[in-house]
């Protein structure tokens, strides 16, 4: 039971992986209707010169959110790709001494409470005779299993609070009798603004946009089939939460 979706949401799709999820869509299925959103015009050249239908809007306010969803068809596919790890201002914090409240607070905003907010908005939009997926990008350090080495606070418990909303997301949704795969997935570190001050010394593969996409698609295709509530890696395995 692969998806083949005929209308697609992207969230945060104005650059970086979220600009390479809408193209290879674009790619992939040339028959789709394509929604996408961005927040930040001077970002996202290469979005509004694809031919995309796009949609700048601020993803934490739910006036503007709630305005933008009752406009949607019905979907097949939506994936939320806005995230943080650090600003200009502050980066992972390595150590308890580095927690601060101010900078917790918007990182779990943006990692954390974005996909409910948009979730609340976007579940009517969802059928219960046709299979479809809601997918966030989420990490494998917010999986509280397979932490070992500990530090980055705020984006590992962000992560995993992410996870949470998602996990009982699902059950709200196959509740509602809705078919829809509600999954939390893995990108692998990819060449990003996001990672980009961070890559040094990484020995793991590190993908480019484009190649993390593909991966990304592979799974969410396949994630119908097998069921719901699902942490899944970028090449399909499943991470423990």
């Amino acid at each position: 039971m692969n998806l083949s979706p005929q209308n697609i949401l992207i969230i945060g799709a104005g650059h970086g992986l979220g600009l390479a999820l809408a193209l290879e869509c674009q790619r992939r299925y040339p028959q789709a209707s394509i929604h996408t959103t961005y927040r930040r015009a001077e970002k996202a050249s290469n979005l509004l010169n694809s031919g995309l239908v796009s949609t700048k809007l601020d993803p934490l306010n739910e006036t503007e959110v709630e305005s933008y969803c009752e406009d949607l068809p019905q979907l097949d596919l939506v994936i939320n790709c806005v995230g943080m790890l650090s600003t200009e201002n502050f980066g992972p914090e390595k150590s308890l001494r580095d927690i601060n409240i101010e900078q917790l607070t918007e990182v779990f905003q943006v990692n954390t409470f974005v996909t409910p907010l948009w979730a609340k908005h976007l579940k009517r939009k969802f059928s219960k005779d046709t299979t479809s997926v809601f997918a966030t990008l989420s990490a494998m350090v917010g999986s509280i299993g397979e932490n070992e080495i500990g530090g980055w606070y705020g984006y590992r418990a962000s992560k995993t609070a992410l996870n949470m909303f998602l996990k009982t997301m699902a059950i709200e949704f196959e509740r509602s009798r809705l078919k829809t795969s509600v999954v939390a997935i893995h990108p692998g570190t990819t060449k990003t603004e996001l990672s980009e001050n961070f890559l040094k010394g990484i020995q793991h593969k590190v993908w480019e946009p484009a190649g993390a996409a593909e991966n990304i698609l592979n799974i969410l295709e396949k994630c119908p089939g097998e069921g719901t509530g699902l942490f899944k890696n970028w090449d399909g395995r499943t991470i423990g939460w």
